[in-house]
């Protein structure tokens, strides 16, 4: 593919981002209704696992696709890094690190709902098996949410994205790639994912201060990026 042709690599890193959050949202409104998500995830471990145990391989199944949704933004990352630069942009290597980055550590976290989580529910919530392996697997159960979850899939994941969204909307702002509002949403959303992370460590210090932001960020994040997809494949060039 000759992604150094600038209309090309325009229009498909715009496809790329205007897919990207209609895919992903398919399996997280899944979850939302399968799963009570992310709610569930407040509530007492054994509750969590009852839920998780209770959705049966189709929940294994629609994890495994908001994992691999999420592991598909390095094709986003790395397109629209040849898009920005085949119009003339200026687009640093550590942005496109920071979306691969991101993709990755993501999937990962999500990742332990298929493979790693059905095991450990089946041990925690099986009568018949013994009482310390039943409680080993709460405690594993646990150790793994903070780090696969809220260390790796949520703190860097999200501080990542942040990094690269960032990144995006200086470039559209210098290059004028689109029109300048999508620069300055871009620019705006970084600070509610920075400030989103009260919430997790709010897991690890009682009485943090919490302000829940994330959702709104995420929300206004996919729509953004969705705008801008759509904007690239409809307007083929950029504004000189």
């Amino acid at each position: 593919m000759n992604t150094s042709n600038p209309v090309f690599a325009r229009r498909l890193a715009g496809a790329a981002m205007a897919v990207f959050p209609l895919a992903a949202t398919v399996p997280y409104v899944l979850l939302i209704d399968r799963f009570g998500y992310d709610d569930i995830l407040r509530e007492p471990p054994l509750a969590v696992l009852r839920a998780f145990q209770a959705g049966g391989p189709d929940l294994v199944l629609i994890w495994l696709a908001f994992a691999l949704c999420a592991a598909s933004f390095l094709w986003v990352a790395g397109w629209t890094a040849e898009a920005v630069r085949a119009q003339g942009g200026r687009w640093p290597l550590w942005a496109t690190l920071a979306g691969a980055g991101s993709a990755l550590v993501q999937a990962v976290g999500l990742l332990r709902w298929s493979f790693a989580v059905p095991g450990l529910a089946a041990t925690a919530l099986d009568p018949a098996a013994d009482p310390a392996a039943r409680a080993a697997a709460v405690v594993v159960f646990q150790a793994l949410n903070q780090f696969a979850g809220v260390a790796l899939g949520e703190h860097l994941g999200q501080t990542l994205l942040a990094a690269w969204t960032f990144a995006l909307a200086v470039a559209v702002l210098r290059g004028r790639l689109a029109p300048a509002l999508f620069g300055w949403i871009g620019l705006a959303l970084v600070p509610l994912w920075i400030l989103g992370q009260s919430e997790l460590l709010a897991t690890v210090i009682p009485g943090f201060p919490v302000l829940e932001v994330t959702p709104i960020a995420f929300m206004g994040w996919q729509v953004w990026l969705l705008g801008l997809g759509l904007w690239w494949l409809i307007r083929p060039k950029a504004a000189k």
